[in-house]
C-alpha cells in the first residue's frame, strides 16, 4: 500500500505541474489553481478505481462462483475507498467507473 501512496503522490505532484505550467501561459492565477486540483482530483480517483479493479480480481480468485460488485468487497473486510469530489463508484463488467470522472 505504501507504494501506491507514492505513485499516487507522484502523480498528483505530476498533475499540479502541468496544470500550472498550462494556464500559467493564459495568465489567470485563481484558474490555475482550481484546474490544478480539479486534475489531482481526477488523477486520485482514476488511481483508486485501478486499486478496486484490482481488489475485484484478487477477490474474484476466491470467489470464483460469486458475482463481483464493490458491495462484496467491503463484505469482505475490503476497504473501498471514495471518490475525492464524492462520486459514487460502480461496476460495469470488470471495469470500476465513478458517477464523477470519466
Amino acid at each position: 500500500m505504501g507504494f501506491l501512496a507514492v505513485l499516487v503522490a507522484l502523480l498528483i505532484a505530476a498533475a499540479l505541474y502541468v496544470a500550472y505550467f498550462r494556464v500559467a501561459r493564459s495568465g489567470s492565477q485563481r484558474t490555475v489553481g482550481v484546474q490544478a486540483i480539479d486534475a489531482s482530483r481526477a488523477v486520485a480517483c482514476r488511481m483508486q478505481r485501478q486499486q478496486i479493479e484490482r481488489d475485484l480480481a484478487a477477490w474474484a480468485v476466491s470467489h470464483p462462483e460469486d458475482v463481483p460488485s464493490v458491495s462484496a468487497l467491503e463484505a469482505d473486510g475490503l476497504r473501498v475507498p471514495s471518490c475525492p469530489e464524492g462520486g459514487r463508484y460502480s461496476l460495469i463488467g470488470q471495469s470500476v467507473t465513478c458517477s464523477v470522472h470519466p
